[in-house]
């Protein structure tokens, strides 16, 4: 049986191909995604120890809060770098000042996108082993009014040692003059941000405060090891200050690099998970075609004398031979794969960086294991009812497909559509595995459910093709002689479809959400942005102070985050305002208690928010910030504009109090538009918008977004198409005969070409139409479920959603060109001989 499963593969190579081909795409994209993924934290761990090579030993004030790489945490003395020094065994000390400033350039416009990348500032480390950087060309800054900035944005810029350029920080903006170009480390940037480093008093003076340090960096002198020296240096300066070595920093930095990046990773895992998915019911139906068109040659062997389990193991030996030779051909096509990742992302603005292309031995062997398992069990079935044919089949003519209309598969397909909409909905709260889960029972279901939907629907389309003529009424007949065979088709076609359905619903819904609450919640008339997603950039306080000032500006309204601690429950978003004028540029609803005075120690809630702790006017609130604890007093609750403002915020002076955000995050303005304009001038990185234009701007992020996503699910809707194709081309070799005939009485090859490509067509339009009703209802049920956090309209983009279901008809029609002509190009002697 071995020998005839392997003749038997050598004889059909075109069959061999096609079912291999879903295997490809799919390992393809899923070792493409690991090693993709591989290769960039590699990289950025290469980058990172490169850069803290020389560093022994790191001392600093421990932050109580988990911070990003590159966020902001609580400043030491500065002081303690001479006290650091005299500590037997340490070689040299050098002060460490991080902060925020960006570049702008000959253009005017800021370097550098702070929605992707941050814009990192620092002092020139004068000690070569202490310092990340290494200059390129000109010289390290020795003047207070000198910079050196990184090589990526001197490419990007064209500025060269000796030129002029302007340089935002917390304060007002200023000109420096480039005094020498840095590489960090062996990167042209650090991890892909831009960065410009200052002499240590001009760090001091414009990213820090006067007598602050972020960190003391060291280096020994050979006579103790860095956990010594650690330990000598701790000792000096007290246990209120953490040391840790220099490979513990590095360990820190990778770790939180690898967070920072799992998000992104574990999406394009997912992406991957659904391209072998969608394979899967590829391959299904490749075999369970193959098996029924052998199944005169299987009931011969059963009747010569081989048992079943062997009739079922020749097949399961032909699915792991594909299941191999597909998965090392995918194994090696992923790593070009991971390179055309690495082009989507810089097509999108997500500009990573450069390295040697890393294939890990947990991606290789993930990634064949997932290809012949995925194989096997696709094949597990059609082998199982392979070793159920029975010999007296050798004599039958053709088998009939009645699964459109068992009641007893209506019946199972139900249950499971039922149970996975039950565990999404329950996912929905927050728990993503039950989310997955339950849309994969939805698949599920509505996969096996299928088969019953298929004749009715390819009926009601037939109505439209009978107007096409024979071919339009062949085309629907063909369509609904085996229902199972076009449901498995389609079922592929649905799952990419559904997810583009759903991120369309969803991303129309989240515009017309934010357009809603501009509309009722917000009532200033301009807000003010940089587009940073986090606390490492933003805006100069002193923006906010001139526009105070201006007679034609009635309220400014500035906005900070910081990531804290608030009652036990961790956040990256704990946001403060000023809370004297927070309340005229947001309609709040109805306030108990007072904004006014919330001062360095009060806190105001939401309403919803309160009543869920159990908190209420005089509470006290216990918050962590990374600088230390303290306890807040509930001074306000409020009703209205909570996807604005949060569940719970503090006043200015709270954050100052603990040290925190000296950057403005936006700014919620009401006000002359031609004064807030003027005034914004001088800060380049500051971007004035309207109502509309904010709304513009985030729908232009989402639709980037969507872009991406869109690209990512390509590769499964291709992996459908090519189900597509290759379900016609075994179709058309079942029915070479029929189709001889049809051409032998009369039907030309242009109507033969024309019933396949109608034929693909209700294929795709059918696995459409079930793809666009499921993602529609993955839509609504995520939209109900983030209600609470300001996405509370539900938009169909019916029109969106048509250009969909065209482009599907369309690439239908597509998949079909190469079956058709094989279809249309038949001897019509030899079809009907079977030669």
């Amino acid at each position: 049986m071995f020998t005839m499963t392997i003749k038997e593969l050598a004889a059909r190579k075109r069959r061999l191909f096609s079912t291999a081909m879903a295997v490809i795409l799919g390992v393809a994209f899923m070792a493409g995604t690991l090693v993709f993924n591989d290769t960039i934290g590699a990289t950025f761990d290469s980058v990172l120890a490169d850069a803290n090579e020389g560093v022994d030993a790191y001392v600093r004030t421990p932050s109580l809060v988990d911070l990003g790489y590159g966020e902001p945490g609580p400043r030491l003395d500065a002081s303690l770098v001479d006290t650091i020094a005299a500590v037997d065994g340490v070689d040299q000390a050098a002060v460490v000042i991080n902060g925020y400033a960006q570049v702008i350039g000959p253009d005017g416009q800021p370097v550098g996108d702070l929605a992707k990348h941050p814009a990192f500032a620092t002092n020139w480390v004068s000690v070569d082993d202490l310092n990340p950087y290494t200059i390129s060309s000109g010289n390290p800054p020795k003047r207070a009014d000198e910079i050196v900035i990184d090589k990526a944005t001197a490419d990007v810029t064209g500025y060269r040692p000796g030129d002029v350029a302007t340089v935002l920080t917390q304060q007002a903006p200023r000109e420096f003059t480039i005094a020498g170009i840095a590489t960090f480390a062996t990167a042209d940037s650090p991890a892909g941000a831009t960065a410009v480093l200052f002499t240590d008093a001009t760090a001091e003076e414009l990213l820090a405060l006067p007598g602050q340090a972020d960190a003391i960096a060291i280096t020994s002198d050979g006579s103790v090891g860095p956990a010594d020296l650690a330990a000598r240096v701790q000792t000096a300066v007290g246990d209120r200050i953490e040391v840790i070595t220099g490979d513990a920093l590095v360990a820190e930095n990778q770790a939180s690099i690898a967070a920072d990046l799992a998000m992104f990773s574990t999406l394009m895992v997912i992406f991957a998970l659904v391209a072998v998915f969608v394979g899967a019911f590829i391959i299904n139906n490749t075999f369970s075609i193959t098996i029924a068109q052998r199944t005169r040659e299987m009931a011969m062997l059963r009747a010569i004398g081989a048992s079943g389990r062997q009739v079922q193991g020749s097949v399961l030996i032909e699915a792991a031979a594909i299941g191999l030779l597909a998965s090392g051909i995918g194994l090696v096509a992923g790593v070009g794969v991971a390179s055309a990742l690495r082009t989507v992302m810089g097509q999108f603005g997500f500009e990573l960086p450069t390295g040697p292309t890393v294939i890990s031995t947990s991606a290789v062997a993930i990634s064949l294991l997932v290809g012949l398992t995925v194989t096997m069990l696709s094949a597990w079935l059609p082998a199982r009812r392979a070793a159920r044919i029975k010999p007296i089949a050798a004599l039958r003519d053709v088998s009939v497909d009645r699964s459109a209309r068992s009641g007893r598969r209506a019946v199972i397909g139900m249950l499971i559509g039922a149970g996975g909409v039950a565990a999404l909905i329950a996912g929905l709260s927050g728990e993503l595995m039950l989310v997955g889960i339950g849309a994969l029972g939805i698949f599920i279901g509505v996969s096996v459910l299928a088969p019953v939907l298929t004749n009715p629907f390819a009926r009601s389309f037939g109505t439209v093709l009978n107007a096409r003529g024979i071919s339009g009424e062949i085309a629907t007949r063909n369509a609904t002689r085996n229902p199972k065979r076009m449901a498995r088709t389609a079922s592929s076609l649905m799952i990419g479809v559904a997810l583009v359905g759903f991120l369309t619903v969803f991303a129309a819904s989240v515009k017309a959400s934010i357009a809603g609450s501009l509309e009722t919640e917000f009532v200033g008339t301009h807000i003010v942005q940089t587009g940073a997603y986090d606390n490492t950039a933003g805006i100069s306080p002193s923006l906010a102070d001139d526009l105070r000032r201006h007679p034609d500006v009635t309220a400014v309204a500035q906005a900070r985050l910081s990531p804290a601690v608030v009652d036990g429950e961790a956040t990256d978003s704990f946001y403060a305002f000023d809370a004297t004028s927070i309340d005229r540029v947001f309609s709040l609803g109805s306030i108990d208690g007072n904004l006014d005075g919330l001062g360095a120690d009060g806190i105001a809630v939401s309403a919803e928010h309160a009543n869920s702790r159990g908190w209420a006017i005089g509470s006290s609130v216990p918050v962590t910030f990374p600088s230390g604890e303290t306890t807040l007093v509930v001074e306000a609750i409020y009703t209205g504009a909570t996807e604005w403002v949060g569940t719970q915020f503090v006043d200015l002076a709270a954050f100052e109090a603990n040290g925190l955000a000296e950057l403005d995050y936006k700014l919620y303005i009401s006000g002359d538009e031609t004064a807030i304009l003027d005034l914004a001038a001088a800060y380049p990185a500051a971007d004035v918008l309207d109502e509309g234009a904010f709304l513009a701007d985030a729908s232009a992020e989402i639709d980037t977004m969507l872009g991406l996503f869109y690209a990512l699910l390509g590769l499964a809707v291709l992996i459908a198409l090519l189900g597509i194709a290759n379900t016609l081309a075994l179709s058309i070799h079942e029915r070479t005969r029929e189709i001889g005939l049809l051409r032998a009485v009369g039907m030309s090859r242009s109507q033969v070409r024309s019933t396949i490509r109608w034929e693909s067509i209700i294929i795709a339009i059918f696995g459409t139409t079930l793809g666009l009703a499921i993602g529609t209802f993955f839509g609504w049920a995520t939209v109900r479920a983030m209600a609470d956090r300001g996405i509370d309209t539900l938009t169909i983009p019916v029109t969106s959603l048509a250009v969909v279901a065209t482009i599907a008809g369309l690439a239908g029609a597509f998949a079909a060109i190469v079956p058709a002509r094989r279809a249309a190009r038949l001897h019509v002697l030899h079809a009907l001989t079977g030669e």
